[in-house]
């Protein structure tokens, strides 16, 4: 097996498996604010004063977060690209909601580190490979 063909065999399990939805499959939203969002790829940007910049892949602003874990939780809901999204206006539920995605995340990686060794021994990038498939299917993990 090839590195190209383990990441495709990876890449066709997760899709057919289903992967989770964030937020809504990590918390119940109740109160919450809606967000405006471009419908483009975002990346964390530079932190002012506290608050965080969040700009389309290609540098241009979209908006700011109060701090780093609203600016996860808002990357982590545009993986779809919506154009609005609901935020939970508590703090704590934002990052309860965070830290439950990345702990799914982070298993997948895991899962796909360990897969990899097991059938490309000669493989030295278990961790690069494992990023690549989350990128080919738009997971982020900050």
């Amino acid at each position: 097996m090839t590195e190209k063909d383990f990441i495709s065999a990876w890449t066709s399990r997760l899709n057919s498996e289903g992967i989770k939805i964030f937020p809504d499959d990590f918390i119940e939203l109740k109160e919450f604010d809606e967000v405006s969002l471009p419908g483009k790829t975002l990346i964390i940007g530079q932190e002012f004063f506290g608050s965080y910049e969040i700009i389309n892949i290609d540098g241009s602003h979209a908006l700011y977060a109060e701090n780093y874990s609203r600016a996860k939780f808002i990357i982590y809901s545009n993986r779809l690209k919506p154009l609005t999204i609901k935020v939970p206006r508590q703090e704590k539920l934002i990052k309860g909601c965070v830290s439950g995605y990345e702990e799914y995340l982070d298993d997948i990686i895991k899962k796909i580190e360990a897969d990899c060794k097991k059938n490309l021994p000669g493989s030295n990038n278990p961790n690069e490979i494992a990023n690549l498939v989350l990128r080919i299917l738009n997971l982020t993990r900050y």
